[in-house]
């Protein structure tokens, strides 16, 4: 199945995937309908060729009538900094676990749906790269309420056969990406004086956004990653997804090259780390079954992001 000529909706589609991601469906020929509670800055660029309107996943009336009109749903909108959800805990779950709940109860009659999960869900992991076997073991805030949005995605695919796909990302980078994110804020630091490091020895698995929105749309398009009959057993041929470079970069790694194209240096500040010390995905899976790899290197990715930021790029 194609996206072109089709109406897809983006919740959450003023965000940094999320617009990145409408601007490509617009490209690939899709009607989009975009909705979100915040800034619409980064969708000033295209908000002539797409619909934009203000939703809260929170209230199910303002969702409705967007979503009655889409064949095809990506939903993003979620609080994503793991910080947030551990100081409002109630907020992400009426946000990140109810919100979906409203999303998903709207959606018998799409073709189907894509949630973007995460690969926190795993929590600390007992083997690298984990596959979409491993435990989920997450169970920070956050991640437990991915946990949660992904169960409710059986739920419905139970309730009314709702045809859906499961996507776990990894650390999405890029233009755009709000300031109070690790690599922006590297740059940021580098650009003004010596990026300061958490502890070096964690290790992530970052994709650039491109890379990201790209398989997407192919997870949408891809027959054999959408499961649509209820089974009792999810196998090779039905969700989840991992999604990333499926590699892991150390965040010492990660400052040096920053660093080597700032001109400039980093310091270890020595602070606890964080709940996961280790990630990254298997993406066996999702190029299996739709043929996607990631395109853009971590290199080139930080390079473009770097040169956007350089040039007074706002987040």
């Amino acid at each position: 199945m194609k996206l072109a000529g089709k109406t897809v909706c983006v919740t959450g589609g003023a965000g940094f995937i999320g617009s990145a991601l409408c601007r490509e469906l617009i490209l690939r020929g899709a009607k989009v309908i975009a909705f979100d509670t915040g800034t619409r800055a980064n969708l000033r660029q295209i908000e002539n060729d797409l619909e934009i309107v203000t939703a809260d996943v929170r209230d199910l009336d303002s969702l409705r009538e967007p979503i009655r009109k889409s064949q095809v749903v990506f939903h993003l909108a979620a609080i994503e900094r793991r910080t947030a959800c551990q100081r409002d805990f109630a907020l992400a779950l009426d946000v990140n676990v109810q919100g979906t709940a409203n999303v998903l109860s709207l959606c018998s009659h799409v073709e189907r749906l894509v949630f973007m999960s995460s690969t926190m869900v795993y929590g600390e992991p007992k083997y690298l790269p984990v596959d979409e076997s491993h435990p989920l073991d997450g169970y920070e805030p956050y991640a437990v309420t991915k946990i949660a949005g992904e169960s409710l995605c059986k739920a419905y695919h139970f309730l009314n056969g709702l045809p859906f796909a499961i996507v776990r990302g990894a650390n999405t980078f890029g233009p755009q990406q709000g300031f109070d994110c690790l690599i922006p804020t590297m740059i940021l630091q580098g650009l003004k004086r010596t990026i300061e490091v958490w502890t070096p020895d964690v290790v992530r698995d970052f994709l650039y956004v491109d890379d990201c929105v790209d398989a997407l749309i192919k997870v949408a398009e891809t027959e054999a990653a959408v499961s649509k009959h209820f089974t009792f057993r999810w196998d090779a041929h039905s969700t989840p997804l991992n999604l990333g470079q499926g590699h892991g970069t150390t965040i010492g790694e990660l400052a040096g090259i920053i660093s080597k194209y700032l001109h400039t240096t980093w310091v270890d500040v020595k602070k606890p780390p964080p709940v996961t010390s280790k990630i990254v995905g298997n993406i066996a899976r999702i190029s299996y079954l739709t043929g996607w790899k990631p395109k853009v290197s971590l290199e080139e990715g930080l390079r473009r992001t770097i040169e956007y930021y350089k040039a007074g790029g706002k987040g």
